[in-house]
């Protein structure tokens, strides 16, 4: 089964995506897009229904991929000018330098060539515009007392079975932006997350962007990205 077959099947195939989504993460990403001067051509990567960024439509054109028809046909129901693409059979539908803004959120994790992905991003992203990213992070504490006293991989990790093929941190998430024309601008934490109490500490994983469960990136394009097919088995450069 492709990456993107077992994508489609643990979303239920679009039937499993929540109506109106809502969180800390999601909280923090529609207020960067708020935050933006309005009338911006956005792209939401992996848009499901479009209701991260529906919010927002008064205020920016968003427009949308993902490989769900079923999530696809509601995302343009609902004002989102979204296309049927899947990311891995080939380049995103649009022009070089076509958007002003790009919102990537919770689908790095889930592409085997990260490379890829991030240069489809920067081509069609206009010079100086905006990239919001948002990624599992797998540096926590709990992640670090699942592998001491249980022998576990770190929560969201790509691990056996798991839906995710790459793990991110801050630290390798900034080198990702940086080997793809991107200069990071900042980060913010969506909060913590501990199992039965869920998410908590909203407020304080703001500021402690590295330790949050999930973590909301935000950057902009400085040059050109190129593609290679050797950078995915290439060293990374951790400094």
């Amino acid at each position: 089964m492709k990456p993107s077959e077992l994508q489609n099947v643990l979303s239920g195939e679009g039937g499993g995506y929540p109506d109106d989504p809502t969180g800390p993460r999601i909280d923090k990403v529609r207020k960067i897009f708020a935050s933006f001067p309005p009338g911006l051509k956005v792209l939401d990567i992996g848009c499901a229904n479009g209701g991260i960024l529906r919010p927002l439509l008064n205020r920016h054109e968003i427009h949308g991929v993902d490989q769900s028809p079923a999530l696809i046909k509601l995302a343009n129901e609902y004002g989102v000018k979204a296309l049927l693409h899947d990311i891995e059979s080939g380049p995103l539908p649009y022009a070089d330098k076509s958007f002003d803004a790009i919102f990537c959120g919770e689908t790095i994790e889930h592409q085997v060539d990260t490379d890829w992905l991030m240069s489809e991003l920067n081509r069609v992203l206009k010079p100086a515009g905006w990239l919001v990213l948002t990624f599992p992070n797998i540096r926590t504490l709990l992640s670090l007392g699942m592998m001491l006293f249980f022998d576990l991989p770190p929560m969201y990790s790509a691990r056996y079975r798991a839906p995710h093929y790459r793990d991110f941190t801050l630290r390798t998430i900034k080198i990702v932006l940086r080997m793809h024309g991107f200069h990071f601008e900042k980060a913010v934490g969506s909060a913590f997350y501990l199992p039965k109490i869920t998410e908590f500490g909203a407020g304080l994983a703001t500021l402690f962007p590295s330790w949050a469960h999930t973590t909301v990136v935000v950057a902009k394009k400085e040059k050109d990205s190129v593609y290679s097919e050797k950078d995915a088995i290439g060293s990374l450069d951790y400094r």
